[in-house]
């Protein structure tokens, strides 16, 4: 299986030995489990990373990890540094995404299906459209989630809130999209040839 780590030696978590985990449900992971996942790091408040650079921060990856398998976050939080460097390594991998979009337009790598609608591409070049105020609208629904930073343009709900805004389609088109899908909009809706 691609997204199977097999252990060297059994790990044991909760008078349980693993011998190897699997995180082949990241491929069913959404846009929302990545706002829920950071939701609930900044809620903490013990992790400052994920408020610059969401992937790279150990307490996302472990929280994205517990959401592809089902396990609690503290089965990750203990794991031993060169199992956790595995996992990071697939989790990141999940938030890869091939090719950028064109003219503001986002190519699907599989078809998507949202309130009866099949889209294999979005065109987010209505952002190039959006004011001030649009921007200020899209951080307030991004406060009602519980999320905040003064760099909004890394969080995925900041994203959803703007490509809704700048399509006409509901935020949930967009937290719905899968992962790597999802950083594709990222991506584009942060481009820099919109804000030249």
């Amino acid at each position: 299986m691609e997204n199977m780590i097999e252990l060297k030696k059994p790990y044991v978590f909760d008078d349980e030995e693993y011998k190897s985990i699997d995180l082949s449900g990241l491929e069913n992971l959404t846009m929302q489990d990545a706002i829920d996942a950071q939701k609930e790091i900044i809620g903490t408040g013990d992790d400052k990373i994920i408020l610059y650079a969401p992937e790279a921060s150990q307490a996302f990856i472990d929280a994205v990890a517990a959401r592809a398998t089902g396990k609690p976050v503290e089965f990750f939080n203990g794991l031993p540094i060169a199992l956790c460097a595995k996992v990071r390594t697939m989790v990141q991998t999940a938030f890869v995404a091939d090719g950028e979009a064109k003219d503001g337009v986002v190519a699907l790598d599989k078809p998507y299906s949202y309130g009866g609608e099949t889209v294999s591409k979005i065109d987010l070049s209505g952002v190039e459209e959006l004011t001030s105020i649009d921007i200020s609208k899209a951080e307030n629904e991004v406060l009602k989630t519980g999320i905040y930073s003064v760099d909004m343009k890394n969080f995925f709900a900041y994203s959803c809130a703007l490509a809704a805004r700048a399509t006409g389609k509901p935020m949930n088109f967009f937290t719905g999209l899968p992962l790597h899908e999802a950083v594709k909009v990222r991506g584009a809706v942060n481009a820099a040839s919109f804000f030249e």
